[in-house]
């Protein structure tokens, strides 16, 4: 159960990435909810861990206030959504 728990996590920030890439600027919690199929409280919980395994920093009180530390690394074998960071 823990491995399905990282690879949704690790889902949420190949989202936070390529948004990112594309956007210039992070997703709202309710966009990453909507793309990764998760409550918004879902989304908190794997942000906090993502702050903890030191791949972002959560800035509080600010909108869209995530800033990316890592480059996901991608597996050139699977489709977008299923990539996990390694």
């Amino acid at each position: 159960m823990g491995t399905k728990r990282h690879q949704t996590t690790n889902a949420v920030y190949q989202f936070l990435w390529d948004y990112q890439q594309e956007h210039g600027f992070v997703p709202t919690q309710r966009e990453i909810a909507e793309q990764c199929f998760l409550a918004q409280s879902s989304v908190s919980r794997h942000l906090d861990k993502l702050a903890k395994w030191g791949w972002l920093i959560r800035e509080e009180g600010l909108a869209r206030g995530i800033r990316l530390l890592k480059t996901p690394q991608r597996d050139s074998g699977r489709e977008k959504s299923d990539q996990n960071i390694r």
